[in-house]
């Protein structure tokens, strides 16, 4: 009896401690997150002895009203982007679609307060983005066999790398051909990936808009916007694929040119490949 009421006057303390010294809490969370960054970009296969520890990174911060506060503008950022980053793991595969859904949210509370602010604008579009890799790489494995048939298989590497599958990457030289319209581009799967893209597509363009009118745009935000209107132009059919693939030309001739940044070698080829096409 005394043990159990000892073990509640704990309890109580405890809370008490919490809900009077707030700052604790957030300290504790960015533990966790700093744990998540490291999780990810060293052994993301442990991600899911984690997954309590984040979960409850993103309680304590509902707790606290975290991102209603203005003042703390550069830690949410840094917060989602460690909880964003661990959502989407492996985005080929999937996400974890609680804490990913949580984030955007997140992004969108901060949005209020700074609706042209670029990083708030690009991590939504990153989350959008990420969210279409599970939808494009299924598209490509069930496509995998009707194309190799076709004796087309060749384009296809071994695996994705960034935000595109590699159908997205290097097919798009029979987009701009303008063949016959595939039937498939109205399909359910076509039709989930153009939700996910049509968010990222808008968000990265807004991000640009306010990072060139502060003329802060960098070679990252406009390769990402690339990578997003390649995404949607490979699963939106003629005429409008047409639109994406240039307007992708476009944001990869001024990544190419932003100094000090290099584009990776996949969008590089890319360029190279289809440059010519685009005025």
């Amino acid at each position: 009896m005394s043990r159990h009421s000892g073990s509640s006057r704990h309890r109580s303390h405890h809370s008490r401690s919490t809900e009077s010294n707030p700052e604790d809490l957030v300290e504790q969370v960015k533990s966790i997150i700093t744990l998540l960054y490291e999780v990810v970009s060293s052994r993301p296969y442990e991600w899911e002895a984690y997954l309590p520890s984040a979960r409850s990174a993103m309680t304590a911060l509902d707790h606290l009203h975290f991102f209603r506060d203005p003042q703390r503008f550069a830690e949410q950022v840094w917060m989602l982007h460690g909880l964003q980053d661990y959502a989407f793991h492996d985005s080929d595969s999937g996400c974890i679609r609680d804490i990913a859904e949580w984030c955007q949210t997140a992004w969108l509370r901060i949005l209020r307060n700074y609706p042209e602010n670029v990083d708030t604008l690009t991590g939504l579009g990153r989350n959008w983005l990420q969210r279409a890799q599970a939808t494009l790489a299924r598209i490509h494995r069930e496509e995998g066999n009707d194309s190799s048939s076709q004796g087309s298989s060749s384009q296809a590497g071994n695996s994705t790398q960034g935000h595109l599958s590699n159908e997205d990457k290097y097919n798009a030289d029979e987009r701009l051909a303008s063949p016959p319209a595939d039937p498939r581009r109205q399909g359910p799967l076509y039709v989930e990936a153009r939700g996910y893209l049509q968010p990222a597509v808008d968000f990265y363009a807004r991000a640009l808009r306010s990072a060139d009118a502060l003329g802060s745009t960098t070679g990252e935000i406009l390769a990402s916007a690339a990578e997003s209107q390649m995404s949607l132009g490979n699963v939106t059919g003629p005429p409008g694929d047409e639109r994406h693939f240039a307007q992708a030309i476009r944001y990869l001739r001024r990544a190419e040119a932003a100094p000090g940044y290099i584009l990776s070698v996949y969008l590089q080829q890319y360029l190279n490949d289809y440059g010519r096409y685009v005025s």
